[in-house]
């Protein structure tokens, strides 16, 4: 197996907490034991540079701490004069929004393979739902470079999930180039985590707060849930554009003293999270794999989201979890309701996602297969 020389381009890098940039670092800085790994992205950080973990990192275009849409394409487009001064790479791995064009620009100027990977179509689908939160420019916009995206002929893509693949292949790439690679779970770090489970029974919720993750449905249902388990608590940790609504809805609800936001946290503390509820729900809308939901069964928690593309391939119903019709808000309530009220349901849903993710979902082999992916590539170049 020879060494390579890989170039990575995305919007941002790790320690963001999201499941795109949580993949990009774990996948890298297991390729980076045997390979030179680069990966280019928004300057998020004025010390952003140098190596972590064995990835050289380098930083493009200014640093902003909120950066606007124009701010994050011009940063993208620097990456193209960036990656052309760095020398040769063997292979190029984008992944989008916008470093994709100035990732392919680079890899036809350097004749170098390129491979884009997806998480799945994101703007196609907030027009189809009509989903509020987003404005129009933003939303145009999107589909705009979604379209750019897949129109450029990549020599392979790697799908996060099956439902990821579906779109790239709706939207006319040619299937014999789409490898699935799921994502995967770092356990010996959830397994380094101690806190002790809440007294009260507690739900969590942890992800961004916009419109396609839809936290507001899970304060709907909750407050169902309270008029059956008045103890019942509810943690939504993450920020984002629906804060404020979300916070005033709680309100509204006259359910102040039952929830609490942590606002934006970190890995370790969206573990400790996890790790002292007693379940996680995730009523997303759009989700092309839903990293959450393994990790919460990493932690040995069931879980229960809305039945969509991506989160159905982690989800087994009644096995490790619960899918609901998505805005069933009823629904919602029932199966929280029927979780928190059986302790022995959930210690065995919880059992059963752990082996599911040891099994299925690790990052060891996410990081091989993206690998042989390379390699397929190269040798058919």
């Amino acid at each position: 197996m020879c060494k390579l020389r890989i170039c990575i381009t995305a919007e941002e890098f790790f320690p963001f907490p999201s499941g795109r940039l949580r993949r990009i670092y774990e996948v890298a800085r297991r390729l980076a034991k045997d390979n030179e790994v680069h990966i280019y992205c928004q300057r998020y950080s004025e010390t952003f540079k140098g190596v972590m973990d064995g990835i050289h990192l380098h930083g493009v275009g200014p640093f902003t701490a909120r950066p606007s849409y124009p701010m994050r394409l011009s940063s993208a487009l620097l990456m193209l004069p960036s990656i052309l001064r760095n020398g040769k790479f063997d292979i190029i791995n984008t992944n989008w929004l916008l470093p994709p064009l100035p990732s392919y620009i680079a890899a036809k100027l350097k004749r170098t393979p390129i491979i884009l990977t997806s998480d799945g179509i994101l703007w196609h689908h907030v027009e189809a739902l009509h989903l509020h939160g987003y404005s129009m420019p933003s939303t145009i916009f999107g589909c705009m470079m979604e379209d750019i995206d897949v129109s450029l002929s990549y020599d392979a893509y790697i799908a996060v999930s099956k439902g990821a693949r579906s779109e790239l292949i709706s939207m006319g790439v040619d299937p014999d180039k789409v490898f699935v690679i799921y994502n995967g779970v770092n356990l010996s770090f959830f397994d380094s985590i101690k806190v002790q489970e809440r007294k009260e029974p507690t739900i969590c919720y942890i992800g961004h707060l916009e419109a396609r993750k839809n936290v507001l449905d899970l304060i709907r249902a909750f407050s169902i849930v309270q008029r059956e388990i008045s103890d019942a608590k509810l943690i939504i940790a993450g920020s984002g554009p629906l804060a404020k609504k979300a916070r005033r809805m709680v309100k509204d609800l006259k359910l102040s003293d039952k929830v609490s936001f942590a606002g934006k946290v970190g890995f370790k503390k969206s573990a400790e999270i996890m790790k002292s509820s007693h379940l996680l729900v995730l009523p997303s809308l759009i989700e092309g794999f839903g990293l959450v939901l393994a990790e919460a069964n990493a932690c040995y928690k069931p879980v229960i989201a809305y039945d969509v593309p991506g989160v159905r391939e982690i989800v087994k119903e009644g096995v490790n979890g619960y899918l609901v019709r998505p805005r069933n808000i009823q629904e919602l309530a029932d199966k929280i309701i029927k979780l928190l009220g059986d302790d022995e349901l959930r210690r065995k849903m919880g059992e059963k996602g752990r082996r599911l993710i040891e099994k299925r979902f690790t990052w060891d082999r996410a990081a091989k297969e993206t690998f042989k992916v390379y390699n397929h590539v190269l040798m058919n170049a």
